[in-house]
């Protein structure tokens, strides 16, 4: 800790000299389009430290709230915000990513990175009434070069230009845009950038590091949508199977919630303990057999087809010309844990990018293809890779030679396999020739029975991206405000002070509200290390150690 103690010691010096002079947030208006091409400003605001903003930014303090549109060609258009406290700038820059098609500032996210010295409620006892809770970034996000919601891809519509900035230049234009604003604001400069990101945002992440990487020095990337092509026809791969109501395979929220129990029946004492978590999925082989409805019986069981539907949505995904592998399935234990598969009708993003960036329909239509001729237009994606979307490149040697890059997935994501992050890490561990682990620069930590990016029976509060917003009051926050709890406060440190993180401190609250307590803490270890047990308490992170 005395390494850390020393980092904000410094940071809160280098505040001290960094305050901006008054009115240079107004300032700005002029500065800023002075100094940088096809700016147009809409923003330039001071905001006081008031305990009353509302939803979904509460709590803020005092800071300059910049606002401007990059135009990026003559239909298009690229809008950026970066908010910039005042008093209390800790001297580095963060940028948040977004979630599916993005289309908004991610206001939510900006929440977290740019709090400093808020005092929460403690959920530990050490501090019974108060909780110090500080990062102090300069905070930036786009919109990515659209406005609409995050489920809705008619933006690319006869736009190649937005798809474009959808894909990747967005992102790197809101990073060099924001670094030269900071450098107008602040009289003192920046020390560090960070990336934070989950789901589409660690897909931004990993993109970043692969064509701009001197765009930051720290990213944070979770749950990585990066083979965007493949995952987007793999989601309408399952939803063939699932949303057909009218298949003899069809799966509801019961039969998902039957299965699950079987599973975790079969699987939860795999590790050792009984405990509700599977810590291992790829050791867990279910057999619903069990399940099988017999004599007549029709409820709480399964009928032959249906066992085989979970199965296949287990499997990984082959090519049906020769049965080669195209993507990884979904993890046992994982039954469940998102309803989209089950609404009967195909996943928007999924098929809103092959209708309008794939295929460039040019008015909206709905999307149908059967399995052939979903793989048939998966390797048009492939081919033509629409805005440079995709980020699978395995050679990151140049961001790894002066970055960091720690990463995270929830073994019980049903909208990514947490298979394909670790096939990505394996990937970039095979591109570069490294014949153990990444260790030195990238990190992937695995998080058993978490969801999409947090959520579900684990210990999903860790500081991560998608996990401090407003849907949650601002309580789903790290127990402990340090960087064995914290992945922002660590990623720091291994930027910083060549720290690396060893494991993490996960914590599961109850009912998900930290202000209630906490009802049990994990180990989480990077892969391939898993959280074995080892004895004691099981409530207790002290109990588990990271084991190959």
């Amino acid at each position: 800790m005395l390494l850390l103690r020393t980092a904000i010691a410094a940071s809160a010096a280098a505040s001290a000299l960094a305050a901006p002079t008054t009115n240079r947030c107004a300032e700005l208006w002029e500065l800023a389009p002075k100094n940088l091409a096809d700016l147009q400003v809409y923003v330039a605001q001071e905001y006081p430290a008031i305990e009353g903003y509302s939803s979904p930014v509460p709590n803020l303090p005092a800071f300059c709230r910049f606002g401007a549109f990059i135009h990026t060609s003559n239909m298009s258009a690229v809008r950026f915000e970066i908010w910039l406290p005042t008093d209390t700038w800790n001297g580095r820059f963060a940028m948040v990513g977004n979630g599916g098609d993005a289309g908004g500032i991610n206001y939510p996210d900006m929440w977290g990175p740019i709090k400093n010295c808020k005092l929460l409620p403690s959920a530990l006892g050490a501090r019974p009434d108060r909780f110090p809770f500080a990062y102090g970034f300069a905070v930036a996000s786009t919109d990515t070069g659209h406005h609409g919601e995050n489920y809705n891809g008619t933006f690319a519509i006869n736009n190649p230009e937005s798809q474009v900035d959808f894909g990747y230049r967005a992102v790197h234009l809101t990073a060099v845009y924001s670094k030269k604003i900071i450098e107008l604001f602040y009289p003192a400069p920046q020390t560090t950038s960070y990336w934070f990101g989950c789901s589409s945002g660690g897909k931004q992440a990993v993109k970043e590091a692969q064509q701009f990487p001197e765009d930051f020095d720290g990213v944070l990337a979770g749950a990585q949508a990066a083979d965007w092509s493949k995952l987007m026809a793999y989601l309408y791969h399952v939803n063939i199977h699932l949303n057909n109501v009218n298949a003899t395979g069809y799966l509801n929220t019961t039969d998902y919630a039957l299965i699950n129990a079987e599973v975790h029946r079969q699987c939860d004492e795999l590790d050792g303990l009984k405990d509700s978590i599977i810590t291992d999925p790829s050791i867990c082989k279910p057999d619903l057999s069990s399940l099988i409805c017999s004599d007549g019986k029709k409820d709480g069981c399964l009928i032959p087809e249906q066992a085989d539907m979970m199965n296949s949505i287990w499997a990984n995904w082959t090519s049906v010309d020769d049965g080669s592998w195209l993507f990884p399935g979904y993890e046992p234990g994982s039954e469940g844990s998102e309803d989209f598969s089950v609404t009967g009708s195909p996943y928007a993003i999924a098929a809103d990018y092959y209708n309008y960036q794939v295929l460039n329909n040019t008015k909206v239509v709905p999307y149908h293809a059967d399995e052939s001729e979903l793989q048939r237009q998966l390797a048009i994606a492939e081919d033509t890779n629409p805005g440079g979307i995709t980020a699978v490149s395995g050679y990151i040697e140049p961001f790894l030679k002066r970055g960091k890059l720690l990463s995270f997935v929830g073994l019980a994501d049903r909208i990514i396999p947490a298979r394909s992050s670790i096939w990505y890490y394996e990937h970039v561990r095979e591109s570069l020739g490294y014949p153990e682990d990444l260790g030195d620069s990238y990190r992937l930590f695995t998080v058993p029975n978490m969801n999409h990016c947090r959520g579900g029976h684990a210990a999903w509060n860790f500081g991560g991206p998608g996990q401090r917003d407003s849907s949650q009051n601002g309580t789903a926050t790290s127990a402990v405000f340090d960087r064995d709890h914290d992945m922002i406060l660590a990623l720091m440190d291994w930027v910083e002070l060549g720290v690396a993180p060893d494991a993490f401190i996960g914590t599961k609250y109850i009912e998900d509200d930290r202000r209630l307590g906490i009802e049990f803490q994990r180990k989480l270890c990077p892969y391939p290390q898993k959280g074995a047990y080892i004895g004691g308490d099981p409530n207790s992170a002290d109990s588990f150690e990271c084991k190959y």
